[in-house]
């Protein structure tokens, strides 16, 4: 089965593995394919290791000549060890010194005295001579659970990094929620060992630390200080997974500060690891700059302390010689602040910050003359003007603190001439002010700026234009009316019925792939860009990865038509006009064109099927850049066609032109459009051509992305006078019904509705408020602000009129809050499940035709379908009944077995498309789509039945336990052993008080597992695999009642 294009593995996960392997990675797809063994994938001997020891290994031996094989084995020994009563955050710390410093190895010398070396992990000196591998769908198991990990980042053997995706539409709060929180509980060893852990859905990224707060997980958006900025994926992982860069990062930017209790890890923000290695530059050569360093300049909370300490530390341990850093401010709270942060990061060697503290000038004197790592002192300690200059055989670095304050009068001067050779960095939160010489004069210019407009700079982009000719297409698909009605005529179906079927018959995608479509456009696409063929190169974005080829192939041929026709132009021509059409003639038979799509398993298989070959356009991708000949405006490569790659994160200044025959929206969409904005040389615009109707899509997502805030007041804010208040509430319910009239819906309808018209008034309103997920939220968003405004008002207050369209509101509200069952439709969808609709045909539509593309069903009879069925109406409504059963035998399946997550995953791509633009083909796809699921979770729910089983419980068992090696009467014996087993454990359970916050009664149902689990035929559960068994068992046991 072909894999979703849009999921978080295809969409977001494998684009990354692509990406660690052109930085240098080494990339293996683990989930069915990892080989345990020494010799295997990645030299791991068990599902438990997180320590690829293979690598570790080597890499001990070759960066320590002194090791013999009794050392390494301590080393690794010593590394893998954990404290029991350390937390996960605790373990952390600990390995991440023995990993950056170096793991203690006992030695005796010649002279029998032991003594310690540090056996080196990782070559921080030369970043490229590490080992980087990157393991995608990486299966862990724990004591209890097991977790596929979306991809794990090694160095030399050990996990650094660890990387949760969403799919693109998905909150990348979820991925820390969901995914990351678990693991720490299920599979806490990976962690032991890991820097810094990476959530995303391909467009929205995030980097953090163990232990933090998802709100402390930060954006990377720059791979340098004049960058403009991105949060996609793609700029994070070559922002912090580049091969120096993580090295550098894990080396001198993580800390661990332990002001508060229990420590907090830090990581460099991205801000702060480009200014800091700014600001090293600056030192490096600060021999040629008279000691000035620069001033550094970042926002006022955005962690000055932080990156000095980044600084100074990254300082000591990488550059020659031992300076001494003389950190000032001009207040005894700052001074306090920033040494007691020292010292709580650990830099101070366990000394006290209160002893780095100068108490006065003659302390600072005589430390001044000493060489400590850290003095900390008050810019008015420098209060005696006739001491000797000091002139030490070492570095003097001074950080000096809200420099355009501390370096200002006297003390300034008497340090200035104190510490004649010493160097100076100012760091200040606020910019220096145009007259300020004196700042300028004593520490140079800005050597790094971060402030929170530079996101946005003017110029940086062109114009976009768009261009709509999707109203070139007229579809319609007559002869899917005969076959429905055929199927569906005789069947006795109930009133709801027949609106759900209607809903299903067709999503557009099989619409959108049609031969008659496709040609259609690919006729209009050369004709469209052989006219404007002189404006730069072209991206066409397909439905997906087969309509890529599908599309290529139909230019191809439409193209080669089109050289003849243009060839053709040239007889009867003049001189000067020929010599043009040569010029366009030659280009078009140079122009190359290629598709680019990611790899999948089975590809070749799927192509086929569609009559397609991908092998000589894989075999192009593979074999050619294809990337950095599409970048290069000369080369003849111009046109490709793609689905998702290249759409986020790839720069072509080149290109000219987009155009979409694939349905997108919000930050997709903005992306892809992106692509086209680049500034080029003789490039005054990008152009937007849209085959599909992207234009409202393309205007919401603008809307949303500039929306007016409002007033900056909280909209719960109730502590208002009582005349707002109402004011705020009719405007409230103006607002409301105005909504509702978007949706098709007057509430004066429902109004002046009487007797039971008033019933079916509440429901076709419902209906209308009900068309999308986001139709249906935002309409229960106002809905309870209203609500909750009335709590303080009376009926006599806001006056009976708005009273009567409060409670018409709430009426709506609770119908479409409330839960019924859905009708049985079983019969209905065994008798049109098979239908398929491949009959499309194209005609070319007037000039006045309705802007976007048209999938015309109107002329299908539903009402044939049932006498009853027809007659319904409230599409959405139906819809969204039959979800909300679906969503509650969901959640009881999967709390039942574990195993169906399959069928939740399936019903979230039913309602994600569901959401999209929607038409009547859309509605009933979806309708169609959700009853074919019930069915499917309905016969999967009886299986048990059918199975011999006596509940869902030991069906669940035995999947678990089920081979395809099985014999039959091995599985007459598993069965029953699951019924037993089963048995004795919900009798047991049946006694105990909650077993799970115990460790007496989870051992006891441990027992009971184990002691069945030995009642397996011992030919196919040996004891290496009877082990995951038992835990497999009892983690669904423990995880259903703890979730209990």
């Amino acid at each position: 089965m072909a894999k979703n294009r849009y999921s978080e593995e295809e969409a977001v996960q494998k684009p990354a593995g692509e990406l660690l392997a052109r930085l240098g990675w080494d990339v293996h797809y683990c989930h069915d394919e990892e080989e345990l063994g020494r010799y295997g994938t990645l030299g791991r001997e068990s599902y438990s290791d997180v320590l690829l020891k293979r690598d570790l290994k080597d890499a001990l031996i070759e960066l320590n000549e002194w090791m013999d094989e009794t050392d390494v084995a301590e080393a690794i020994k010593t590394l893998s060890q954990t404290f029991v009563g350390d937390s996960l955050l605790q373990a952390n710390e600990a390995k991440y010194k023995m990993l950056r410093d170096g793991i203690p190895v006992r030695k005796v010398g010649e002279d029998g005295v032991p003594y310690t070396e540090l056996a080196q992990v990782f070559d921080f000196g030369h970043p490229k001579m590490n080992r980087f591998v990157a393991a995608e769908e990486l299966w862990v198991h724990g004591p209890l659970h097991r977790r596929r990990c979306d991809l794990v980042g090694f160095v030399n053997g050990v996990p650094l990094v660890f990387m949760e995706f969403k799919r693109h539409d998905k909150d990348v709060r979820n991925a820390y929620n969901d995914n990351y929180t678990d693991y720490q509980d299920t599979i806490p060893q990976i962690f032991h060992f890991n820097a810094f852990v990476i959530l995303s859905n391909g467009l929205e990224s995030r980097v953090g630390t163990l232990g933090s707060p998802y709100e402390f997980f930060n954006e990377w958006k720059r791979l340098h200080e004049e960058d403009a900025g991105s949060v996609s994926l793609e700029t994070l992982l070559r922002g912090v997974c580049n091969r120096e860069t993580l090295m550098d990062l894990f080396q001198n930017f993580i800390l661990f500060d332990h002001f508060d209790t229990p420590a907090a890890k830090i990581m460099a923000r991205n801000h702060q690891y480009l200014g800091v290695n700014e600001a090293l530059d600056a030192y490096k050569n600060r021999k040629f700059n008279d000691g000035k360093l620069g001033v550094f300049w970042h926002t006022q909370g955005s962690g000055k302390s932080y990156s000095m300490l980044f600084l100074a530390e990254k300082i000591r341990r990488t550059q020659p010689g031992s300076p001494t850093f003389l950190v000032l401010t001009d207040r005894d709270e700052l001074n306090k602040q920033i040494s007691e942060t020292f010292e709580s990061c650990g830099c101070l060697s366990g000394v006290p910050a209160a002893r780095c503290r100068a108490t006065s000038g003659a302390d600072l004197m005589r430390k001044l003359k000493g060489n400590p790592t850290y003095i900390f002192s008050l810019i008015q300690k420098f209060n005696q003007a006739d001491a000797e200059p000091i002139l030490p055989d070492h570095d003097i670095v001074v950080f000096s603190d809200e420099a355009h304050r501390s370096n200002n009068g006297i003390f300034a001067e008497n340090m200035a001439r104190l510490l004649p050779t010493a160097s100076k960095m100012g760091f200040t939160g606020t910019p220096l002010l145009s007259d300020d010489q004196l700042t300028a004069r004593t520490f140079g210019g800005y050597v790094s700026v971060y402030d929170f407009g530079r996101a946005v700079e003017d110029g940086a982009t062109v114009p976009l234009f768009y261009e709509n000719r999707s109203d070139r297409l007229a579809i319609e698909n007559p002869q899917i009316n005969d076959e429905l009605l055929q199927a569906v005529e005789d069947a006795d179906l109930d009133p709801d019925q027949t609106d759900k079927v209607k809903s299903q018959l067709s999503n557009g995608v099989h619409i959108m792939m049609s031969e008659p479509r496709m040609r259609a456009i690919a006729r209009d696409f050369v004709a469209h860009y052989t006219g404007i063929w002189e404006s730069g190169k072209a991206m066409f974005i397909c439905v997906n990865k087969v309509a890529c080829v599908m599309m290529y192939d139909y230019v191809q041929e439409e193209w080669a038509r089109a050289i003849a026709v243009e060839k053709a132009k040239l007889k009867g021509m003049g001189q000067q006009e020929a010599l043009e059409q040569r010029r366009k003639v030659s280009w078009m038979e140079s122009t190359e064109m290629a598709v680019v799509v990611s790899q999948e398993q089975n590809e070749i298989a799927r192509f086929r099927a569609w009559g397609l070959d991908i092998e000589p356009h894989r075999r192009k991708m593979e074999e050619r850049n294809l990337d950095d000949e599409f970048k290069d405006a000369d080369n003849p490569f111009r046109i490709v066609f793609v689905c998702a790659m290249w759409l986020t994160g790839f720069d072509v200044k080149p290109l000219s032109v987009m155009y979409f025959d694939k349905p997108m929206k919000a930050h997709g969409l903005m992306q892809a459009i992106a692509r086209a904005n680049r500034v080029a040389k003789g490039k005054s615009n990008g152009l937007i051509v849209d085959y599909v109707g992207i234009v409202k899509a393309l205007r919401q997502a603008l809307a949303d992305y500039t929306r007016d805030p409002g007033d900056g007041r909280k909209p719960d804010d109730v502590v208002v006078d009582k005349d707002e208040l109402i004011e705020r509430i009719r405007n409230l319910t103006r607002q409301i019904i105005s909504f509702m009239g978007e949706q098709g819906f007057d509430l004066e309808t429902l109004l002046a509705a009487e007797g039971f018209g008033k019933l079916d008034a509440i429901k076709d309103a419902a209906d209308a408020v009900s068309a999308t997920d986001e139709v249906k939220k935002r309409f229960g968003i106002m809905c309870r602000m209203l609500f909750k405004f009335y709590r303080f008002v009376t009926r006599a207050e806001v006056g009976e009129d708005l009273a009567c369209r409060r409670d018409a509101l709430r009426a709506v509200y609770n119908q479409i809050n409330q839960r019924r069952a859905a009708s049985d439709t079983t019969e209905l969808m065994r008798r049109v499940r098979d239908i398929v609709s491949e009959h499309v045909e194209v005609s070319e539509a007037t000039e006045q035709a309705k802007e976007g593309t048209r999938f015309d069903i109107s002329g299908i009879d539903f009402g044939r379908l049932s006498q009853e069925f027809a007659r319904a109406k409230r599409k959405h409504l139906i819809i969204d009944d039959i979800r909300g059963v679906i969503e509650e035998r969901l959640e009881l399946a999967l709390k039942n077995n574990p195993l169906r997550i399959d069928f939740y995953e399936r019903y979230e791509r039913i309602i994600e498309s569901y959401n999209k633009e929607q038409d009547k083909a859309l509605i009933e796809k979806t309708f169609n789509e959700l009853m074919r699921l019930s069915q499917d979770l309905d016969e999967k729910q009886r299986e048990w039945v059918r199975e011999g089983f006596q509940n869902q419980q030991q069906m669940t068992v035995f999947e678990m336990l089920f081979k395809d090696t099985l014999s039959p009467s091995e599985i007459r014996k598993v069965k029953s052993v699951c019924i037993e087993m089963v048995s004795a454990i919900e009798e047991r359970l049946g006694q105990m008080v909650h077993w799970t916050e115990k460790e007496e009664t989870r051992s006891q149902v441990w027992t009971i597992v184990r002691n069945e689990a030995y009642k397996l035929p011992e030919s196919s559960y040996p004891d290496d695999v009877l082990d995951g068994c038992i835990k497999q068992i009892y983690g669904y046991f423990y995880s259903r009642d703890l979730a209990a």
